[in-house]
């Protein structure tokens, strides 16, 4: 079937970079766009009006744990000082001896809250790093079920975190992780292609100090072989920074690249602690140079690091080297337009200028550094040949005020809630603000359930025994509360 979307906002694709055409039109047929421009006269199956809307090419959620919804992002504002600003080391990482009740988080709840709260705020491509809730089989049926296109695949690592009284500890089991890649390997060789090539496969090896040098180079070795992205957790707290310094003495960006990790397609999840961080003052280095010179994408969670008081330092600098940048909501809320307001704000603060962080590049970082992650030339742009992911976005709000620049009003007033249609490879997921596939209201009633029993259960595996409103205190006290 031809659709035709027109009256809109259109952001087009000019062949090097995004361009808006005003009262413009898409048409896709099937899976594929086939026309962007200013008028279509032939003829049409369907027509949608965008008028004083934004026609959008879908986002790219680069770094999200769909598992890891309100429920546990809780955590992040009681995070003890002494871990560095470690974000979930603080609030993942269980008593030695026990589990956390997070290993039984199921499928249907926790994947499906995690990836269609993304897509519902615009996402139509998601790379879940390894969370897999339910299991790799259950999770990756839900995906595809869900309609998202989304890159997956189970997480590996060498060690584990835990708490020994009050001390981090790491718990090391080399053969684990290389089983763990092993499985991973097997993943993709299963499921690299599924429902009509929506869903693809990538490595995920966990974080850089829980996995040794040789599990990260055989990791290396298969990405290669398979031709598929992968994804790190490196230089992501200043924790980190310090253990791989004094284990190695080098940096975490200097190991990765002495030992051939860093290349085209591999994404540095938050990648914050570059020597020259103000946190880390380490003169003896140049990290960025190396991402630089790598062809590496880094993965910027902007919120998360704000919420810890944590800078980027900086959006445009990490640009102005040729550094390739994405975007990623990493834990709740999942809304890749709220991350865009913060990278560009954060960028700011960092720089100390107005000057920076401007809404197109930010924006780029949403579309066309995600693909260039992935290596898709298909996606993350409205243009002739490319997948029909496709979103509307209403600017008719009151938040809104008058739009004379779709984008800077987007990124400055936007957020997911104004998403008012997603298509993904031509099917329409979201239609007029409403989902095609899902009861949105019986899934956050199961989401706040299955908060509500992880908040019950904290006391028996965190490290300090207490009860959750002891360790993140509300914001008032509660009336009749012991």
């Amino acid at each position: 079937m031809r659709t035709l979307i027109e009256g809109g906002w259109v952001v087009g694709y000019s062949g090097s970079g995004h361009e808006l055409i005003p009262n413009g039109c898409v048409v896709f047929e099937d899976d594929r766009i086939i026309h962007v421009g200013s008028t279509f006269d032939r003829p049409v199956d369907r027509r949608v009006d965008a008028t004083g809307k934004l026609v959008s090419p879908g986002l790219i959620n680069c770094h999200l744990h769909a598992a890891t919804n309100a429920g546990q992002a809780v955590f992040l504002d009681g995070l003890k000082a002494d871990y560095f600003g470690s974000n979930f080391v603080g609030y993942v990482a269980p008593r030695r001896g026990t589990a956390v009740p997070r290993a039984g988080d199921r499928a249907d709840v926790a994947g499906t809250y995690g990836l269609w709260s993304a897509l519902r705020a615009g996402a139509t491509t998601i790379m879940d790093v390894g969370t897999m809730a339910g299991g790799p089989a259950a999770f990756t049926r839900i995906a595809g079920e869900l309609g998202v296109r989304a890159y997956l695949g189970p997480a590996f690592r060498s060690a584990g975190y835990a708490f020994d009284g009050s001390r981090i500890v790491w718990e090391w089991d080399e053969a684990n992780g290389i089983a763990g890649l092993e499985r991973a390997v097997a993943y993709i060789k299963e499921y690299d292609g599924g429902y009509n090539g929506r869903i693809r496969a990538m490595l995920y090896p966990g974080q850089l100090d829980t996995c040794t040098p040789e599990l990260l180079r055989q990791a290396r070795r298969w990405a290669d072989d398979l031709g598929v992205p992968m994804q790190l957790h490196a230089a992501m707290n200043q924790r980190e920074f310090h253990h791989i310094l004094e284990q190695h003495g080098q940096t975490p960006i200097q190991l990765l690249h002495s030992i051939g990790f860093l290349k085209p397609r591999t994404g540095l999840g938050h990648c914050v602690f570059h020597n020259d961080h103000s946190w880390c003052h380490y003169p003896y280095a140049d990290d960025l140079k190396l991402l630089a010179d790598s062809g590496v994408t880094v993965v910027h969670a902007p919120y998360k690091y704000a919420k810890m008081g944590v800078k980027f330092e900086s959006f445009e600098r990490y640009r102005a080297l040729g550094i390739n940048i994405a975007l990623g909501t990493d834990t709740y809320p999942q809304d890749l337009i709220h991350e865009m307001r913060w990278a560009a704000l954060m960028c700011r603060l960092a720089d100390g200028s107005f000057r920076v962080g401007r809404p197109q590049d930010v924006f780029d970082a949403a579309t066309l550094g995600g693909a260039r992650h992935l290596g898709r030339d298909d996606l993350g742009r409205l243009a002739p040949g490319a997948k029909a992911d496709i979103i509307v976005v209403d600017l008719r709000h009151l938040h809104y005020g008058a739009v004379h620049d779709p984008i800077k009003a987007l990124v400055d007033c936007g957020s997911g809630r104004d998403v008012e249609t997603v298509i993904v490879d031509g099917q329409v997921l979201v239609e007029r603000g409403r989902a095609a596939r899902i009861d949105e209201q019986a899934l956050l009633n199961d989401v706040q359930a299955e908060g509500e029993r992880l908040w019950k259960a904290i006391p028996q595996w965190h490290w300090t025994g207490k009860p959750l409103d002891e360790i993140v205190p509300p914001s008032y006290p509660i009336r009749g509360a012991h």
